[in-house]
């Protein structure tokens, strides 16, 4: 019975919003219910021992398997386990809103749900609404519900393209029932959105973990100097034309932990080389990171001339690219003035950019994170970096 895994609190939640004729026909479905007396007074000892994490989707359109039309994505995937006990799997379920409103405003009368939700297999609800807007208000009541109830451990939102003013409307919900958040959410978004309308949600308070931005239309330009694009510690670009230079790298994102630029940006061979020099010279945290994607191929080697030869050391690893004779590529092994140790890669990532090919990435990691597969095969890209070159009717 799906009563029977999902979490006490939830559970009350959701049947006191019940009319009384379903409520007694969920007490007919399970015995489950008789034990609200029992436990009620735990409740709140029993919310402290549960971790939850949550991935809410707004947009895009995914098709139909049955019927082949293009039906609008949302969804809330939530996974909970005890806290204090990572050994244990998390438990997951996905909720899928709406669904029944297509790209053509023609319905999908099969109630079908394809498998573009998250791959791995938990239990899955499908909630019908009326109309998008109910399936977006019923989303935000769902996870409002979660919130208050439940310890959030991380909350990751991927926002498509805003055309349906899905995230306008489920910020107006927000902003008038705010979800009970002390965490920083991680944001996926396109260049459309406007980062000051944006950013004045309630549920960004407390700032960003995490923000990728990533380019659906060439006319749309992203303001690369915003605040909140120095103050958030993950930043990454995609499939963009950037207006930094070297000195915003070591200005503007001085203190960024973690910088991917999956576009372009305006870098010479020769700044590059100051850049490595810069984490050999200075020291930096060893969470620091920096990926730079160059549209010419180039050899790790010539970035190192500024630094003493005895600092580093050379590698060979393969690529992972198939073809009759495998293609190796280099990484260094730098040991900076403080002692601290970085890996200097050019680093493959299977991501369509859908514009070209000829791609090459140049990363600067502490060896703490350079794994041991990136230095045997070849890379494969981060989560928001697969999901964003996807296409919509995937």
């Amino acid at each position: 019975m799906i009563l029977d895994v999902l979490p006490l609190e939830l559970m009350r939640e959701v049947l006191l919003d019940l009319p009384t004729v379903d409520i007694i026909q969920a007490v007919k479905c399970t015995r489950r219910l008789y034990h609200f007396a029992k436990v009620d007074k735990a409740l709140g000892r029993q919310l402290q021992k549960r971790t939850f994490k949550f991935c809410l989707r707004l947009g895009g359109h995914s098709m139909c398997r049955k019927c082949r039309k293009l039906v609008v994505c949302i969804y809330l995937n939530a996974g909970f386990r005890r806290a204090n006990d990572a050994a244990t799997q998390w438990s997951r379920f996905n909720f899928w809103f709406g669904g029944e409103e297509c790209k053509r405003d023609c319905e999908c009368k099969c109630g079908y749900i394809d498998d573009r939700m998250p791959k791995i297999e938990p239990t899955k609800f499908v909630i019908k609404s009326d109309s998008m807007d109910d399936a977006v208000i019923n989303c935000a009541k769902l996870f409002n519900i979660f919130t208050k109830f439940c310890v959030v451990r991380k909350l990751e939102l991927k926002l498509y393209s805003n055309d349906d003013h899905l995230w306008d409307k489920m910020d107006a919900f927000f902003n008038a029932n705010p979800p009970d958040l002390r965490i920083r959410p991680i944001v996926s978004i396109t260049s459309m959105y406007n980062l000051d309308d944006f950013l004045t949600s309630n549920v960004f308070l407390n700032g960003l973990a995490q923000i990728s931005i990533y380019n659906t239309d060439e006319s749309t330009r992203v303001d690369a100097y915003h605040e909140v694009l120095r103050r958030t510690p993950n930043v990454a670009f995609l499939g963009m034309d950037l207006p930094y230079t070297y000195e915003d790298l070591i200005g503007f994102f001085k203190d960024t932990k973690r910088l991917t630029f999956h576009s372009t940006i305006h870098i010479t061979k020769k700044q590059i080389r100051q850049l490595v020099q810069s984490f050999y010279e200075v020291k930096h945290d060893e969470e620091c990171m920096f990926e730079i994607m160059l549209h010419k191929s180039f050899l790790v080697k010539d970035f190192l001339t500024l630094i003493p030869k005895e600092a580093y050391s050379l590698h060979l690893k393969r690529s992972g690219i198939v073809g009759s004779e495998p293609e190796t590529r280099t990484w260094a092994e730098m040991t900076d003035r403080f002692g601290g140790i970085w890996a200097i890669a050019d680093v493959a990532v299977d991501v369509d950019y859908g514009f070209e090919t000829d791609i090459n990435f140049l990363r600067i990691c502490s060896m703490k994170y350079f794994t041991e597969h990136d230095q045997s095969d070849s890379d494969q890209s981060d989560s928001y970096q697969s999901d964003f070159y996807q296409s919509d009717s995937d």
